[in-house]
């Protein structure tokens, strides 16, 4: 079982100083500007499946909050390796696997026997302005007898249970990340950004980065680096490209349960809206988690990405009293 992390002191700083260094270093980047992912030659390649590889196989965890986009990156990571993957609760039956998911700690995840032998670890993280409904999404779908992945809650009984569980699940997600940025040390963790995955610009460098840390296990070959552009595209925008064939061809194949890669909930369609009080709460706990890994290249920008989208909706209008709900 993974021995509980030591809290760390750390200084405390201003906000706006943190936030400054941080653009400072990313200003300083060039990209070199692309056409959307759509309109892209990525060549063919093969998705591989994920197979019981016949030698032994170092895993490592891919850690999430749930909603987080831990089912698609799965998929992924079976592409890049071609090595079955599993999770905490050991739903596939397999043990000697590439990657194992877990939620751990929040409730949705539990503690493996044996964790301590794991020696690296992937924090995939995603801005609780959006995993959080996300997370309430699997829930309903739970709650009503709906597949995975289909519905999107009514803005109503979003707001119902936002509002009786929006600040524990606040706390849910900062401790998580806690817990993986503190159990494992820089060498041994990297942090995966969920918006950059499913990115037209960033994604195949996110990607490519996932399947340079994973070749560093012991029995684990990925891909080339060449050929990690086309496996993200195949994966990761699957059900988009899928569709634009659709339209092409006026097919109306439907795809099969192996195809459902990326998620498109159907229902009600809005952002989920939340009061100022918990925009307000929100941006304080995604500053001190700033200030306490702002050495860290990896979490610091996405920490101020996350804050900076909660503070321009935060100095919006009521989001409550203005959510526009359009139905599918």
């Amino acid at each position: 079982m993974i021995a509980s992390p030591h809290n760390h002191v750390r200084s405390s700083v201003m906000r706006d100083d943190v936030k400054a260094a941080t653009y400072d270093e990313i200003r300083s980047q060039r990209y070199e500007k692309r056409p959307p992912a759509a309109e892209r030659d990525y060549g063919s390649c093969e998705i591989r499946q994920g197979r019981v590889p016949d030698h032994p196989v170092q895993s490592t965890f891919t850690a999430s909050y749930p909603g987080s986009g831990a089912k698609m990156t799965w998929k992924l990571i079976e592409a890049l390796t071609g090595i079955v993957t599993g999770d905490d609760h050991q739903l596939n039956g397999h043990a000697n696997i590439v990657s194992i998911k877990t939620h751990y700690p929040s409730s949705e995840g539990k503690p493996i026997p044996g964790a301590e032998n794991v020696p690296r670890a992937m924090l995939l993280i995603r801005n609780p302005l959006h995993s959080i409904p996300s997370y309430f999404n699997f829930i309903y779908e739970y709650q009503n007898n709906l597949p995975g992945h289909s519905t999107k809650a009514p803005l109503e009984e979003w707001i119902k249970w936002r509002n009786g569980n929006f600040d524990r699940q606040l706390q849910v997600w900062r401790r998580h990340a806690e817990y993986w940025m503190d159990t494992y040390d820089k060498l041994h963790r990297i942090v995966i950004k969920y918006e950059n995955l499913i990115d037209d610009e960033n994604g195949p460098s996110e990607a490519a980065k996932i399947a340079e840390f994973l070749n560093r296990s012991d029995g684990v070959s990925t891909i080339t680096p060449q050929e990690v552009p086309c496996v993200w595209h195949g994966v990761i925008k699957y059900k988009k490209r899928r569709r634009l064939e659709e339209v092409a061809t006026n097919s109306t194949e439907v795809a099969t349960k192996s195809d459902e890669i990326q998620s498109k909930r159907g229902g009600p369609k809005y952002t989920a809206p939340y009061n100022p009080t918990q925009l307000k709460d929100l941006i304080q706990v995604l500053t001190q988690l700033l200030e306490r890994y702002r050495d860290d290249k990896d979490l610091a920008p996405i920490l101020v990405s996350y804050i900076d989208e909660a503070a321009r909706r935060s100095n919006g209008e009521n989001e409550d009293e203005n959510t526009l709900v359009i139905e599918s």
